[in-house]
């Protein structure tokens, strides 16, 4: 499993803290409200904002814009309540510094500006999202699926922090590890603690999704809930035992792999379609964490999304350093000055 990195949207790199807590999750505060500051307002006039809005048909220019809302789509379903700050792959930040970034165009500025402007208007730009559907067909990274959902207005869950592995983390020390004055409510303090939060899980594996009626209840019990259509997920642990020095040599009957069985009903409008994903395939899960049983091993997730979950490690080209550098929008015009000045005797921009 990659480890979780995040951009802070004061500009700066940051790498994840080591988790602690259910006030580190969730935080203790109000939700976070973004402001129009200065930068934002010169990000409104900027050459890469005018693009955006308007399109290019300059080739250079639209790998520059295509990848740039990629990334934005890539983060949308991990925004969040818990603080100003928002999730990116690590590779993608990679990507930002040796693909898209020059020493007169910084753009993990631009990325944090987009963002901030997606945050204040609580949606993504409508002008963006046509931009976006006009890109497609020569711009095959871009998933339209995470942008439509931002498009239709921000949706944050609790907390990005709040992962599969970090909530397993949790229950071992807080319930399966609890002493003996605390055992008899631990269970029960959990639920209270961490049920009924909204979630985004990644990396999880696409078993099935169909149509499913509920089991028939007594006739002193509740009425069933109505037929929902219902994703069957599976989540695999990294295995302890394996150093992955000789993990591709097996004897004997092969070993369990240690996972976490989800099923999550989907909500209708579904942003992906079902008939995009074939078994097997990588899967990105948001929705409110409803249930679990046993000690965490089958889990349960309603008014769930499904989106493509890609493993950007696999193929992380987004753009040409040397068509970005030809691109005339990539130049710092947010700060006034570029990072580093031309020279005085001809030099090029």
């Amino acid at each position: 499993m990659r480890t979780r990195a995040l951009i802070a949207l004061s500009l700066g790199l940051l790498s994840t803290p080591a988790l602690a807590q259910k006030e580190f999750f969730f935080g203790t505060g109000e939700p976070p409200v973004f402001r129009e500051a200065d930068m934002d307002k010169r990000f409104l006039r900027s050459r890469v904002n005018q693009a955006l809005v308007q399109g290019t048909s300059d080739a250079n220019c639209a790998q520059l814009v295509g990848a740039l809302l990629t990334i934005v789509g890539e983060s949308a379903p991990y925004l969040h309540k818990r603080d100003e700050n928002f999730y990116l792959d690590p590779v993608l930040i990679q990507v930002l510094g040796t693909q898209l970034s020059t020493p007169r165009f910084p753009a993990n500025m631009f990325l944090v500006s987009m963002m901030r402007r997606v945050l204040i208007d609580k949606r993504l730009p409508p002008e963006w999202m046509q931009t976006a559907v006009a890109l497609a067909p020569y711009y095959p990274p871009l998933d339209l699926s995470k942008l439509r959902f931002i498009a239709d207005g921000v949706k944050p869950v609790d907390s990005f922090f709040f992962t599969l592995p970090a909530m397993l983390e949790r229950y071992d020390t807080e319930v399966l590890k609890a002493n003996t004055t605390a055992a008899s409510v631990a269970d029960a303090k959990f639920r209270d603690d961490y049920l009924d939060k909204e979630v985004a899980f990644g990396g999880l594996e696409f078993i099935d999704a169909k149509l499913e009626k509920p089991k028939k209840k007594s006739k002193k019990g509740p009425p069933p809930e109505p037929p929902a259509l219902v994703a069957r997920l599976v989540f695999y642990l990294p295995d302890p035992g394996n150093d992955g020095l000789l993990s591709g040599l097996t004897y004997g009957k092969p070993k369990v792999r240690p996972s976490i069985n989800i099923t999550a009903r989907l909500k209708d409008d579904q942003y992906t379609p079902l008939t995009q994903l074939p078994k097997g395939a990588r899967v990105l899960l948001r929705g409110r964490f409803w249930e679990y049983r046993k000690q965490l091993k089958e889990l349960e997730v309603r008014d769930a999304y499904l989106f493509q979950d890609r493993d950007w490690a696999q193929n992380p080209a987004l753009a040409d350093p040397n068509a970005v550098a030809s691109c005339p929008l990539a130049f710092n015009d947010l700060t006034g000055t570029a990072p580093v000045q031309p020279g005085g005797f001809g030099g090029k921009r």
